[in-house]
């Protein structure tokens, strides 16, 4: 009989390696959007591919290349689509999109929203109570 406790328990590997994927998800959709959104019609370099992934995963690693940056770009590279001479950028952020839904990343609804909310703050602004006087 298995005892129930409300102590925190530590994290097995099934649950770190899932944060692996999920963070090779994030750094192929984060190309993606790159891809999509500038230079759409230019063709995919494929060592700049590469370099996207190491660049992507160091950022998603809070600009550190331990942790486990080698084991995200290593599955980011695993899940992408080869690079096919002549695939456009736009064409190669639809298929990197694919990819990154394989590994259970999903964008939140929110994504255009700002990551800190604007708080409005009382009382009138300082323009506004100098012109009034």
């Amino acid at each position: 009989m298995t005892e129930k406790t409300t102590d925190l328990q530590p994290r097995g590997p099934e649950g770190a390696a899932d944060d692996f994927k999920i963070g090779a998800g994030w750094v192929l959709a984060t190309i993606a959007h790159r891809y999509r959104g500038e230079s759409p019609e230019a063709a995919v370099e494929p060592l700049g591919f590469v370099v996207a992934v190491g660049a992507a995963g160091y950022k998603l690693m809070g600009g550190s290349y331990r942790g486990g940056l080698p084991l995200v770009a290593r599955i980011a590279h695993d899940v992408a689509p080869d690079v096919r001479e002549g695939v456009t950028r736009g064409e190669f952020a639809g298929l990197l999109s694919v990819a990154a839904r394989s590994l259970g990343f999903e964008w939140g609804d929110d994504v255009d929203e700002p990551a800190i909310p604007r708080i409005p703050i009382p009382g009138p602004r300082r323009a506004t109570a100098l012109a009034s006087a």
